[in-house]
């Protein structure tokens, strides 16, 4: 798969995971197109878009993303913290240790997180962005590394809460991120 199209579908899932904004929620058609062509036949497909067409773009849809995000990721019993310190910090605290290794882990790469960039740097959304950025430039090797070092892990760990959560959208986009992982851990069997 080439470079474009691997940090295509990195900033595809990096946008559902940032909180809902008008964009993502008018463009999300475009966003399955995407997946179904790299992972066909995957029931997830036809679960986004059924709420497509349910919820055609606009306020409505937009306010249906922000009515499962804020209890999946933000407030209350938060469901799974887009957060990996959470999960990979012996203290299961925000910005532990893991934050500082992902923060190190950019700057190696020559990569600085703007103060109005407005996340944590171990923020679910922002390592997806970072690996479209490696992806994108063509710096495979270091892709390879971050991912297996603190994507991979990170994603073991949050994908089967959002997964079980059983939020629209976001569940079903979890179900395809991970077969992507599976795929790409893979190397050429395809999984579906």
């Amino acid at each position: 798969m080439d470079n474009s199209l691997v940090a295509e579908l990195y900033l595809s899932f990096a946008a559902i995971f940032h909180r809902p904004n008008q964009d993502v929620s008018n463009h999300l058609e475009e966003l399955i197109d995407l997946w179904s062509d790299v992972i066909p036949e995957i029931e997830s497909i036809q679960k986004l878009t059924a709420f497509c067409k349910q919820l055609p773009p606009g306020e409505e849809r937009l306010n249906a993303l922000w009515e499962h995000y804020i209890p999946l990721f933000e407030t209350g019993m938060v469901e799974a913290s887009p957060y990996a310190s959470v999960y990979l910090g012996k203290e299961g605290l925000v910005l532990g240790k893991e934050a500082s290794n992902v923060k190190r882990f950019y700057t190696k790469c020559g990569y600085v997180m703007g103060e109005k960039s407005g996340e944590l740097p171990d923020h679910l959304a922002v390592e997806l962005e970072f690996c479209a950025l490696l992806a994108q430039n063509g710096q495979d090797d270091l892709l390879k590394d971050f991912s297996t070092k603190h994507l991979e892990p990170f994603l073991k760990c949050i994908l089967p809460r959002i997964k079980t959560s059983g939020r629209p959208v976001y569940s079903e986009v979890a179900k395809i991120l991970e077969v992507r992982l599976l795929n790409l851990q893979k190397e050429g069997d395809f999984v579906g």
